[in-house]
């Protein structure tokens, strides 16, 4: 529990001290994916391994997981400038590799072992180690959020079958917003892909901390071997916890701002689609 508190003060601290760079979306994307990817590497090591040795592997496994991260949020600045669907796509499937490699790397788990890709709620494990499976498994947290944004909103088939990503529209809503792993876009969002590849780097910037569910593998193993319902629930269910720890980070970066854009989180969304706003 230590070594989760001190990785969670080091990660707001290191988001503040890379806000100064001048290679600031570089050093962001690659640094938070291979620091915290070492530091769960360490927490998920087996009894025999050596911190160190376990550390720089899953430090080197999670900066190549941010390189990719950091690579897709350039293709959604692409989508912004063509205006076609494919680099929607290709960003989504690049960031969900690079996510993937990172989530490995804090599992202490060689690179290539499993790939995961979201869609709203949803979650497809693709297991590739051994004897290749698919598991389907629910995010409890997005899915609670989501079914509250579907109440009073209309779900855009269509365009989130084209875009990839879970999005609805609103009629009244004054903004368009990320919330929970979905899109919901006001009257100008829909007609605007600058507005969708700003609300889609807010989704990308989510994953970007899943490395923190494996920060509890250890704890929900035991928990699967102490009650026979907690293991069956298990294998239908991913524990989104960064969500909640994603969106505090956020309420943190908007204390004492200026005004709305003061956020590293905003600036990072603005920046991809939006070349002219500068940092």
């Amino acid at each position: 529990m230590k070594t989760i508190i001190f990785s969670l003060l080091l990660l707001v601290f290191s988001s503040s001290i890379v806000a100064q760079n001048t290679n600031k979306m570089i050093l962001y994307n690659i640094g938070l994916g291979s620091v915290f990817s070492g530091v769960g590497a360490v927490i998920n090591k087996k009894p025999n391994q050596k911190w160190t040795k376990v550390f720089f592997k899953g430090l080197s496994q999670g900066a190549l997981g941010g390189t990719l991260i950091y690579g897709s949020k350039k293709i959604t600045e692409e989508f912004t400038k063509k205006k076609h669907w494919s680099y929607s796509w290709g960003g989504k499937l690049v960031n969900a590799a690079g996510a993937s490699i990172i989530e490995n790397a804090s599992l202490n788990r060689n690179f290539w072992e499993q790939w995961n890709l979201n869609f709203g709620f949803n979650r497809l494990e693709f297991h590739t180690n051994g004897r290749f499976k698919v598991k389907y498994k629910i995010m409890p947290i997005s899915f609670a959020i989501t079914v509250n944004t579907a109440l009073n909103n209309k779900f855009e088939f269509k365009k989130s079958l084209q875009y990839g990503q879970v999005i609805f529209s609103s009629q009244t809503s004054k903004t368009s917003y990320e919330i929970g792993g979905h899109i919901l876009l006001n009257r100008k969002g829909l007609k605007s892909h600058r507005t969708l590849a700003h609300e889609i780097i807010h989704i990308y910037q989510s994953n970007d901390y899943n490395f923190i569910n494996t920060y509890f593998n250890k704890s929900i193993k035991k928990w699967r071997k102490k009650s026979v319902h907690f293991k069956k629930l298990n294998n239908f269910l991913y524990f989104d916890i960064h969500e909640p720890i994603t969106y505090g980070l956020y309420s943190l970066e908007k204390i004492n701002n200026t005004y709305y854009n003061d956020n590293f989180f905003e600036y990072e969304a603005w920046y991809f689609p939006n070349k002219k706003y500068r940092l």
